[in-house]
């Protein structure tokens, strides 16, 4: 779990200049007007043509990235905020070869719950993973995200390894399979940055983060980049040997594997639904062309097309100081080769919590 908290306090021991740039930096991500609560911008700025430069470029960036109008999105009006939440996810991976040949295969469902105080942008919080409670199969460390977001930007850093073993729930005619699986070894990792069009009367994350409440319904367009690094490799050597003819000719060894990056420009839309006060039902839906380098079984790097698709179904209800919020996460990749291999991953998670103000 990584502890914000220590951002925090680093920033508060750095020089003043240090400080600002920090502000400045995290003005991105903190609701409209959070820090102008506290802090004295007209003391800061008459300190020097320094100070004066940051505080300006701070009131751009907040205007810029921040910037909404009140009739469509407001905030939420409080700092503090203490959150319970659980979360759940598997990640997945379909070949399909000729014809109606196919197989599809699936991990473990990995659940948790958790809690955490945050103040602004900071969050401090602990996750216990459900699996290992139960003595289940551990795999709390095999996914990690990061997201920042803000009226007009949101940012992704996120990665999924898989050393675990999945479950093959169909291999060619023969479906409603239950085989155990143990020769992938799989490492994705990525960066996504999206832009909203329409950052004045749309949040996009209303349903996702909550830092601010969507009260008019309205849509957005989005266009963004997005870069993706991975490595699959599946060995197929170890499957009963009545289900191993079902397997394409061409794949040597009974093994495929793909080692590669990812470039691509993401678009689509985004639309948040008022249909009663205090209720916002969201959705977010991206299609991402990206250009392709590396290895897919073969011995020699080449240039393919690849196809992500990004879906994001959200709730949240607002009354007072108590929320709550539902979201599912749905991101998949199709791998165009020989035999085509789409692969992904389903999150969903649940939150309820309750806003306060300390001072």
């Amino acid at each position: 779990m990584i502890e914000h908290n220590d951002f925090e306090s680093l920033a508060w021991k750095c020089s003043f200049p240090s400080v600002m740039v920090t502000i400045i930096i995290m003005s991105a991500f903190l609701p409209q007007k959070a820090l102008s609560v506290n802090i004295d911008f007209n003391s800061i700025a008459a300190k020097g043509a320094f100070p004066k430069f940051c505080v300006d470029t701070y009131h751009w960036i907040d205007r810029t990235l921040n910037g909404a109008d009140t009739s469509y999105v407001k905030s939420t009006g409080y700092k503090w905020n203490l959150k319970l939440r659980t979360n759940g996810w598997s990640d997945f991976n379909h070949f399909y070869f000729d014809k109606d040949n196919r197989m599809k295969m699936h991990s473990p469902f990995c659940g948790s719950i958790g809690a955490d105080v945050q103040f602004m942008a900071v969050a401090l919080g602990y996750d216990l993973n459900l699996n290992h409670l139960f003595g289940g199969k551990d795999r709390s460390k095999s996914k990690f995200n990061l997201d920042f977001s803000s009226g007009l930007l949101s940012a992704r850093l996120y990665s999924i390894k898989n050393e675990d073993g999945m479950t093959i729930s169909r291999f060619g005619d023969l479906k409603k399979q239950n085989i155990e699986y143990y020769g992938l070894k799989s490492t994705v990792w990525g960066i996504d940055i999206t832009c909203f069009l329409n950052p004045r009367r749309y949040y996009g994350s209303a349903t996702l983060s909550f830092g601010k409440i969507q009260i008019r319904s309205q849509g957005s367009w989005l266009v963004g980049l997005a870069y993706q690094s991975q490595k699959l490799n599946f060995d197929f050597t170890s499957l009963p040997d009545e289900v191993k003819p079902w397997l394409p000719e061409k794949w040597h060894g009974k093994t495929y594997t793909t080692d590669g990056y990812n470039i691509g420009l993401s678009g689509g839309y985004g639309y948040n639904w008022v249909p009663r006060r205090n209720l916002t039902l969201g959705m977010q839906a991206m299609v991402i062309p990206s250009l392709n380098y590396g290895y897919v079984n073969g011995d020699e790097k080449q240039y393919g097309f690849r196809i992500n698709y990004r879906l994001n179904v959200g709730m949240f209800w607002n009354y007072n100081r108590w929320f709550i919020g539902a979201a599912a996460k749905v991101d998949a990749s199709a791998i165009y080769s020989n035999s085509t291999l789409t692969n992904g991953l389903v999150n969903l998670e649940a939150k309820i919590g309750w806003r306060f103000n300390l001072f």
